[in-house]
């Protein structure tokens, strides 16, 4: 296992290579949200992540999704990353 790491750009696009739909908010902070989809997203460059998928319904992601690289801006000083379906 190594422990030295370094940042490196990469493109933004990827597959859904595991997915759940969270359907019960564990805090009153994701009841709104319900139901959202959190993934593991493997991008093109091999790196996989954790994230959310937005943009479509819950019932359409599948696993071998293209998805593409999204922001959400949570506060002025705060932006998570999430993925969205490829539109062709």
């Amino acid at each position: 296992m190594a422990l030295e790491s370094e940042w490196v750009e990469v493109e933004g696009r990827g597959t859904v290579y595991s997915f759940t739909v969270v359907h019960r908010a564990y805090t009153p902070a994701y009841e709104s949200a319900l139901p959202y989809v959190v993934a593991i997203v493997e991008l093109e460059e091999g790196v996989r992540l954790v994230t959310n998928i937005v943009g479509c319904k819950p019932e359409q992601v599948a696993i071998g999704m293209r998805v593409e690289l999204s922001f959400e801006d949570v506060t002025p000083e705060f932006t998570l990353h999430k993925f969205r379906p490829v539109t062709l």
